[in-house]
Order: structure tokens, then sequence, then C-alpha cells
């Protein structure tokens, strides 16, 4: 989930250069995200911080009220001052951007 084109198609791609990862679907905003995550309840989402009307955060948030549809999160943002407050929601891991493969794929396998 990204709200950024390239920051997206840079995170797909390397979803599918993973052998044990599958992707089911990517979001550019989080609202979407909210309805697509309850609908295909992945294992694991790689989430964006700071986008416009509902951020990363809230995501997160809202997911874990939501017993269930709770996956595993990997935070990616250009920010590292999220980083604390990720992990407050239970984040697998936290990638700066930009982040090379080899972040990625550390991160995937804290799963």
């Amino acid at each position: 989930v990204d709200d950024e084109p390239l920051a997206l198609r840079l995170v797909e791609t390397f979803i599918e250069q993973t052998p044990f990862l599958q992707l089911t679907s990517s979001c550019d905003n989080a609202v979407e995200a909210m309805s697509v995550i309850r609908e295909k309840q992945p294992d694991l989402v790689f989430l964006d911080i700071n986008m416009p009307n509902l951020t990363g955060m809230e995501l997160a948030r809202l997911l874990q009220e939501q017993p269930g549809t709770t996956p595993k999160i990997v935070f990616t943002t250009a920010y590292n001052h999220y980083a604390i407050e990720g992990y407050r929601v239970n984040a697998v891991d936290y990638l700066l951007k930009p982040f090379s493969y080899e972040e990625f794929l550390r991160a995937a396998n804290k799963v």
C-alpha cells in the first residue's frame, strides 16, 4: 500500500522476485487497502505511513481493532521519526525509503 506509484511498483517488483511471497493485491491508498485486506486476508502487508485521508499508522490501528483481519505489517516510509510509533502497533519491521532488495528480503524473512 503506497500512494507513490514508483514506490508501489518497487515493492511489487520485490515481491515478484521473492519465491516465498505472493502478490495478492496492491493499493494506492489506505481506505481501499482496508477493504482489500478484509476481503483477501493477506498474511503480510507492506504499508506506507504518510498517505492522505487515512495514514498507514491509522490503518494499522484499525486492523488491530478487528480480530481475525490483522496481517503482519512492514512499514515503508521516507521518515524515520515514525519508527517507534510503528513498533507500538506491532509492526514486523520498518523500511526507510529508499530501501534495497536485501533490506526488503530481511524484513520479509521476519514473518
